[in-house]
């Protein structure tokens, strides 16, 4: 039998990381609460992030995960545009929070199935 998929969440506010979780669930993997990035390297392949959490520099936080050959699912403010863009160029799949809650259930699906994280196509 397979083993389930575990996936950090990053999520310090209760009211956000509730229905993370239980997209999570949903999508058949198992939430692991992550408290600070620097848990992150060492957590799931597969990580939810509020870019808030990830630092000053959500960026290179986001570039030195990826390097460790994690998957980055992110959200951030839709007024932070610029913040949005770097963190894609970062090799993150990043959307706006309202646009991510909204997509949730499909870009797990896909980071979940494939073993990879949702490309271009899902952004």
């Amino acid at each position: 039998m397979a083993e389930t998929a575990r996936v950090g969440v990053l999520v310090p506010s209760l009211f956000l990381r509730v229905p993370i979780e239980a997209g999570v669930r949903a999508a058949g993997g198992v939430p692991e609460a992550i408290a600070a990035v620097a848990d992150a390297a060492a957590g799931p392949r597969v990580l939810v992030a509020d870019l808030e959490a990830l630092g000053a520099e959500p960026a290179t936080a986001i570039r030195a995960l990826v390097a460790r050959g994690k998957d980055v699912l992110a959200f951030g403010p839709q007024a932070q545009a610029q913040l949005l863009v770097a963190c894609r160029a970062a090799g993150a799949v990043v959307l706006p929070r309202a646009v991510f809650l909204a997509r949730l259930p499909e870009l797990l699906a896909v980071a979940l199935s494939s073993g990879t994280v949702p490309g271009e196509r899902l952004r």
